[in-house]
C-alpha cells in the first residue's frame, strides 16, 4: 500500500504537467520516467526504491525515495547540457539536491548520458553532505554500458561504487538486461557474479 501511495504522489503531478502542455509544441512538453527497484540480497530485507525524473526543455527535476537511505526522500533540480558530434549524442546534467527523513543533507550530483549508434553509456553520481557530520559523508556512483541486441532488448555491463568519508571505494560489478514494450521497460541486474556476495535487482519503469 505504501508503494502505491508513493507512486501516486510522484507520478500524478508529472501527468498533470504533461496534460497541461499536450496542446503545445514538442519543445514545451514534459517527459520523464517513474521507476520502482526491488532488491534481492541474501539475509537482508531492503525496501523498494522509487524514483521519478522529468525534463522540460533543459530543466531536469528528479525525486527518489528509499534511495540514499530508508525512509528518506530526496529531490534534485538540474540543467541538461546537450551536444552532438555526428552520431554521438551527449547529455551532461549537473544537479543540486537535498534529502530529508531518516537521513538529512545536501546532495550535489551529476548525470551523464552518451549514445553512439547502438551503444549507450549512462552514469549517475552524487555526494552526500550529511548534516550529522563528516563521518556520514559518502560518494555514490552507478554506471552502465549497454548495446541493443534485439529490437526491444538491450544488455550490458555495469558497476556501482560507494565510498564513505575517509574509506576506500567499495566497487560492485555486474551485468544487466532490459526489455521494452510500449511505455514500459523492465530491467534485471545481477552483481558480483560467481562470488558469495552476489545479489540481484529488478525494476519496472514507466515513461510519460
Amino acid at each position: 500500500m505504501r508503494i502505491i501511495i508513493l507512486i501516486s504522489l510522484f507520478v500524478c503531478p508529472a501527468f498533470l504537467l504533461h496534460a497541461q502542455t499536450s496542446g503545445n509544441s514538442a519543445a514545451n512538453k514534459w517527459s520523464g520516467t517513474a521507476s520502482v527497484y526491488y532488491y534481492f540480497i541474501p539475509a537482508e530485507k531492503i525496501p523498494p526504491t522509487i524514483t521519478v525524473a522529468a525534463d522540460h526543455s533543459s530543466i531536469h527535476i528528479e525525486s527518489r525515495y528509499d534511495y540514499e537511505d530508508i525512509h528518506s526522500l530526496s529531490a534534485f533540480v538540474g540543467w541538461d547540457f546537450e551536444k552532438q558530434y555526428n552520431k554521438l549524442d551527449i547529455t551532461v546534467t549537473p544537479m543540486a539536491g537535498a534529502v530529508v527523513g531518516h537521513t538529512n543533507g545536501i546532495l550535489p550530483g551529476l548525470e551523464l548520458n552518451a549514445s553512439y549508434k547502438t551503444f549507450t553509456l549512462y552514469s549517475e553520481n552524487e555526494y552526500m553532505l550529511d548534516f550529522k557530520g563528516k563521518e556520514n559523508y559518502f560518494f555514490y556512483s552507478w554506471s552502465q554500458l549497454s548495446t541493443q541486441i534485439f529490437k526491444n532488448t538491450q544488455a550490458g555491463v555495469l558497476a556501482q561504487s560507494l565510498r564513505w568519508y575517509k574509506t576506500k571505494f567499495d566497487i560492485q560489478r555486474g551485468i544487466y538486461a532490459e526489455y521494452n514494450i510500449g511505455r514500459f521497460t523492465f530491467d534485471a541486474y545481477y552483481f558480483n557474479l560467481f562470488t558469495n556476495s552476489d545479489f540481484a535487482i529488478v525494476s519496472a519503469n514507466f515513461s510519460f
